[in-house]
């Protein structure tokens, strides 16, 4: 009877640790195991269920211990202690007893493949060969005795505003490129002199291939421009952090069942010149609540903050997907009005899932796509990673779609950050490790297949090291740890990065391509390449080779203005918008020969001394007899000059001016002159060509090129003929 009650005792007991345990009360449910063991109740289960009540609060050193024991008839053990088992050896430095049971893992797993990766002197070969690439490895000095992670990038306002102006910059430099672009098309239509209207010799014919030689520089390519990463100088693109912190719950303190610690609030902290922390306030607004909060991140307008938040059970609207009347991790959008926080909304199906957790969100270089956790197909508390696409006009996608097995494992991934070049960053104990957590950087290969990098030491640890970010262009980053010697549970440190990760491939993509003649369609050598960025800083200059090619690698993401130039060539300009790692963009650069012309479908070239108006079949430029006030027929004529001479920059002229014979030699010399000076004038106010480039001189009555002299008679047509301007073709030299 007494034994009986005993049993009953212990029933109870086992019913009310296993319940807390099912409703994730970790801290509870180990209690009761231990008291059940101490009692002398042997069992396996409880065993693995009091390794997991340590393992999911980060205590490897106690799971290892349960573990041990659970594991001592390994072949029944079930698949996901295996590898749990080796998380906790590798944390406690039995780094070959951890491997040897992860290589048992994957083999029992069925995949011998990924045995392989956990080859001993493969993977730490790896892993040494990425570490001491950074310095100034330090604690921040906003660390609490509780736990301090997460330190998320806050775009700096003042910078947005630069930016902002800068896109305003470029979309009319690109307009301006348009305009420019557009008047070539139309040279290449008709004459190849970029006449707006009256200079077409021949009727005007679409030609569709000329569409292929501008290249993204069409008003399409253009009207759809977000905001992209732009440089911002030297102002800081971040100048704050959001980060969670278990610190100074109220003077109620709330705690939470899984770890029976007190909630996260999200704090702000100011990132000084060396990339220390200071300052550190919790968050005005409506983001913190009375639950979790963690992990936000922010659009690069600086407008829109998506964060994680407990979802507790009293709280979950569906609670039919919900049997265990447990609490869930959501993710929720915030909206930034009036400088401060608020319109926080849990984001819809597919990012949170009704009865599983999502949570950690990260965006995209371009902020095209959200990345996130979630367990929706994973026990426990094991989580993969997932992105879904965010539409332009707001809301996400009908889909979230894993990132796959090259990224998730039978283990947890979480913490996922992508840098301002498109790098993923992300923690996880399923991707070979030094123990616990660790922080792995992944790229796309060619064929669109992330490749994964343990990030090395002095980042990652035996301990769990996570929620790692980083200022491309400072090299100043954050990470969190429970390492060992540190201020609090979980603690936030700072870093240089002082040399980038290294990957199989160039992460730079790629831009090539060739140079043509727009009319011969010959390839042209030495043809010079300069690239800027967007605040118009020269980037890298190279040159094509002998068969008309260039080819060079940039950073990922960033919009570049090509240039072309070579002597007796016009400039072209090609706007390119930045793609992604390890992408690559073909390019086609037509310039035009500035002495060649088409004239009645023949191609003409210009030579110095050329008369413009015979070459080209301008009509003449007369004056009225006895003044030197431009005809409106005349203008006309003129704009064509003007339209060469914008197009043809090596091109310059000799306005020669000429009267008929009538009256005294001295007047018409001077009213030559100033026919030349008027016609000049107009070139060069009106049209905007400059003063060194346009010169004209009056010949009176001393080049008549008829009969018409003094005393001869003559009509008044003929007259007309001899009252005349020409433009004379002189080769200006040109550097490069």
């Amino acid at each position: 009877m007494c034994f009986s009650q005993k049993q009953q005792t212990q029933d109870k007991k086992l019913a009310k640790a296993n319940a807390e345990y099912e409703k994730f009360s970790f801290v509870k449910a180990g209690k009761l195991y231990e008291q059940l063991v101490n009692k002398g109740y042997d069992s396996k289960e409880i065993y693995a269920r009091l390794g997991d009540t340590y393992f999911f609060n980060a205590d490897y050193y106690s799971a290892l211990q349960w573990y041990t024991k659970m594991m001592e008839d390994v072949a029944s053990a079930p698949l996901e202690y295996y590898y749990r088992y080796s998380v906790c050896l590798r944390a406690n430095d039995q780094h070959e007893d951890g491997l040897a049971v992860m290589s048992a893992y994957y083999k029992k797993a069925g995949k011998e493949e990924e045995a392989k990766k956990w080859d001993p002197v493969t993977y730490l070969k790896a892993i040494a060969a990425q570490s001491d690439r950074y310095d100034n490895l330090r604690q921040a000095s906003i660390n609490s005795p509780f736990s301090d992670f997460g330190a998320a990038l806050v775009p700096n306002e003042e910078a947005i505003k630069q930016n902002l102006k800068i896109v305003q910059v470029e979309k009319s430099d690109k307009d301006r490129i348009i305009r420019e672009n557009a008047q070539k098309r139309r040279s290449d239509d008709g004459n190849k002199l970029g006449a707006t209207g009256e200079f077409i010799i021949q009727e005007k014919k679409k030609d569709k291939n000329q569409e292929k030689f501008i290249v993204n520089t069409k008003e399409a390519d253009f009207k759809n421009d977000d905001f992209l990463i732009l440089s911002s100088g030297k102002m800081p693109k971040y100048k704050e952090v959001i980060y969670a912190t278990a610190k100074d719950s109220g003077i109620f303190k709330r705690k939470h069942n899984w770890s029976e610690k007190a909630f996260l609030k999200l704090y702000t902290a100011q990132i000084d010149e060396d990339g220390s922390l200071y300052n550190a306030k919790k968050m005005p607004g409506d983001v913190n609540s009375k639950y979790h909060q963690s992990t936000p991140v922010i659009t690069k307008d600086g407008l829109t903050m998506y964060f994680t938040r407990l979802v507790v059970y009293d709280k979950i609207k569906n609670k039919a997907k919900n049997k265990k009347a447990i609490s869930n991790l959501k993710i929720f959008q915030a909206q930034k009005i009036n400088n401060k926080w608020g319109d926080v909304k849990e984001l819809p199906f597919p990012v949170n899932v009704e009865g599983t957790s999502s949570a950690h969100p990260a965006l995209s270089a371009n902020n095209d796509e959200l990345y996130f956790v979630s367990n929706r197909k994973k026990k426990t508390n094991d989580t993969d990673l997932y992105v879904i696409s965010r539409k332009k006009g707001g809301g996400f996608a009908n889909k979230a779609d894993s990132l796959g097995e090259e990224i998730n494992t039978y283990g947890r991934e979480t913490f996922p950050f992508v840098d301002d070049s498109g790098v993923l960053y992300f923690s996880s104990d399923g991707h070979p490790g030094l123990g616990g957590l660790d922080v792995f950087a992944a790229v796309k290969d060619e064929e669109g297949k992330y490749i994964v990098a343990n990030v090395g030491e002095p980042i990652n640890s035996t301990s769990d090291d996570f929620a790692y970010s980083i200022d491309i262009d400072s090299k100043k980053g954050f990470f969190s740890s429970n390492r060992k010697g540190g201020t609090g549970d979980d603690d936030l440190y700072t870093f240089l990065e002082t040399k980038p990760i290294a990957f199989p491939f160039k992460l730079n993509p790629v831009y090539s391509g060739t140079v043509k003649d727009s009319v011969s369609g010959q390839l042209l050598k030495e043809v010079e390449v300069t690239v800027f960025n967007d605040l118009k800083e020269k980037v890298k200059t190279i040159y094509s080779d002998e068969s008309g090619k260039f080819s060079l690698d940039l950073a990922p993401l960033k919009n570049y203005t090509f240039e072309f130039k070579k002597k007796g060539y016009t400039t072209e300009k090609i706007v390119e918008k930045g793609i992604k790692i390890g992408e690559t963009k073909e390019m086609q650069a037509v310039l035009f020969n500035e002495l060649e012309v088409v004239v009645d479908n023949k191609v003409l070239t210009l030579k110095e001394g050329d008369n413009l108006t015979e070459k080209l079949k301008l009509k003449p430029i007369y004056f009225d007899y006895g003044g030197y006030t431009l005809r409106k027929s005349s203008k006309l004529e003129l704009d064509k000059v003007i339209n060469l001479l914008k197009t043809r920059p090596s091109i310059s002229i000799l306005v020669k001016s000429h009267t008929d014979s009538r009256g005294k030699d001295d007047y018409n010399m001077r009213l030559s002159k100033n026919r030349a000076k008027t016609t000049v004038d107009y070139i060069v106010l009106e049209g905007g060509i400059a003063q060194d480039r346009v010169w004209g001189d009056g010949y009176g009555e001393s080049q008549l090129i008829n009969k018409c002299g003094n005393d001869v008679q003559c009509s008044e047509t003929e007259h007309e003929l001899n009252r005349r301007s020409e433009f004379i073709i002189v080769i200006k030299e040109q550097n490069g």
